[in-house]
């Protein structure tokens, strides 16, 4: 099913209409001349800060140059199957059903490694925003700059869209109402997420499509890997007379991990590395974690106490899950990758605990700190060599 376009013909439109559309399509500014005004502002200064790019291509050649063999945890997760249903029979009434045991081992690496840097292409940016084109194009850190800034706007926009979805075939196009009447502009594609294709019993290749409207000059600004889009329209294909219904291209977008896409949509739109260190693990993270490494400890292990291993290796798929899609995708925000270090790491060390062999993960210290008096009490990081699942107060 091919959903037919409603682009508006000004030519044969009525004239209170056609100047209603072109006046209010011209209202809201498009990205690229935001950014290209923000060039001129007297008012805004550019953040004093380290490339993102920059530093992920320094720490890579730093990594490639202290290479050592990879290390692989295994785990052995023990679930509990349920019984089958009761069968209404008199002779089966005495019989007691017990569920069944079953373990599975599971390989995990200790780190998960990062892809060699490449540089986002100029040519598809410009393509997305013509407006970025040019010989006089900022620099690309510069633009990073502002869509910070722009971001969290654009986003209310692309998750206040609504749409109907296809029943069969997927269109080429498709209607979308935004809902959000700020004067950011609306999506300019919608992507139909999935994976490869899974064979049913009969033979037949099926997938599950999952809609996400999308601003493309966020996933060219970021994406070194992005496979070949079709440019939007000039201008937004406006179908309503109050602006907030249009036409938008449809793009296929096959990623390993489309249950993690959001995570990382969000991410791009927002740079908001706590919101996404949130998402990954299954209750909210002690707030300085991201600056103090020695809370790992006491915050995995109480993950290992609260949570099953089996809802502990839940969202570890879902943090290689979201490592799939950056390496695909050739994501190399230094931001990005660090979260998803401290994620693992985190939920690792959680399995280790809950497994009983904390020492997989945890080092006993060289030696025992001096002793420190104090009247309050505090919970001590579990002994790496005792086996306790939890820290002892």
């Amino acid at each position: 099913m091919v959903l037919q376009s409603k682009r508006v013909n000004l030519e044969n439109a009525p004239p209170a209409f056609a100047a209603f559309h072109t006046t209010h399509s011209s209202t809201i500014k498009s990205i690229g001349s935001r950014i290209r005004s923000s060039i001129h502002d007297p008012n805004r200064r550019r953040k004093a800060r380290t490339a993102h790019t920059s530093k992920y291509a320094t720490d890579q050649k730093r990594r490639s140059k202290n290479k050592s063999p990879p290390t692989t945890l295994q785990f052995d997760v023990t679930s509990v199957s349920a019984p089958p249903p009761q069968i209404a029979d008199v002779e089966m009434r005495d019989v007691e059903v017990q569920p069944s045991l079953t373990t599975k081992t599971y390989k995990l690496p200790r780190e998960l490694l990062r892809p060699a840097f490449q540089e986002i292409s100029p040519k598809t940016l410009s393509t997305f925003e013509p407006e970025l084109g040019g010989e006089d194009l900022p620099d690309i850190e510069y633009i990073r700059d502002v869509m910070e800034e722009l971001g969290p706007g654009l986003l209310r926009a692309a998750v206040s869209v609504v749409a109907d979805p296809p029943k069969d075939a997927l269109p080429k196009e498709i209607a979308i109402t935004v809902n959000d009447h700020s004067d950011y502009p609306p999506p300019t594609h919608m992507l139909a997420i999935h994976t490869r294709a899974s064979t049913d019993a009969s033979g037949n290749a099926r997938r599950q499509v999952t809609l996400v409207p999308a601003h493309s000059v966020i996933l060219a600004l970021y994406c070194a890997r992005l496979p070949k889009f079709p440019a939007p329209p000039s201008t937004p294909a406006y179908i309503s007379e109050d602006r907030t219904q249009l036409i938008v291209p449809v793009q296929p977008f096959c990623i390993p991990s489309p249950a993690t896409y959001s995570f990382l949509s969000t991410f791009l739109y927002t740079k908001r590395t706590d919101i996404l260190l949130k998402s990954l693990f299954p209750c909210p993270p002690p707030p300085k974690l991201e600056d103090d490494r020695t809370l790992i400890p006491a915050f995995a292990g109480r993950l290992a106490v609260t949570y099953t291993s089996q809802a502990l290796l839940l969202h570890i798929n879902s943090v290689y899950g979201l490592w799939q899609n950056a390496c695909l995708l050739g994501i190399f925000v230094e931001e990005l990758w660090d979260t998803i270090d401290l994620a693992w790491e985190v939920l690792l060390t959680a399995m280790a605990i809950s497994a009983g062999t904390p020492h997989l993960m945890l080092k006993r210290p060289s030696s025992p700190p001096p002793a420190v008096a104090s009247t309050s009490e505090v919970a001590s990081t579990p002994d790496p060599e005792s086996g306790a699942s939890t820290p002892t107060p």
